[in-house]
């Protein structure tokens, strides 16, 4: 079997995440309800206490996209117009 469209889910992901698709399932971007309320502050938590100390990076520089795509065309895009903008920063994390 290969993994090449899906993947298997660890269990310790599946057990992290199970309340927000049972019980917190809205947008993070939607403002005017709780469950949007609850769906960001996971995120900005996961960005600014988990995966920003986990690589010591900024929360600010953390962007979680869609999937694969948006994250691919950000991979390829994002470097080419910073390396025009600036010379001084080189580091680009593609995937974790």
């Amino acid at each position: 079997m290969d993994f090449q469209a899906t993947t298997p889910m660890d269990p310790r992901v599946l057990d992290a995440m199970l309340p927000y698709q049972v019980n917190y399932y809205g947008n993070p971007h939607s403002r005017t309800h709780a469950y949007g309320w609850e769906s960001e502050t996971a995120m900005e938590t996961a960005r600014k206490q988990q995966v920003a100390d986990l690589i010591g990076g900024d929360p600010r520089e953390i962007i979680f996209t869609s999937g694969a795509t948006e994250s691919n065309n950000m991979a390829i895009k994002v470097p080419t117009h910073t390396v025009n903008m600036s010379r001084e920063r080189t580091e680009v994390i593609v995937c974790i």
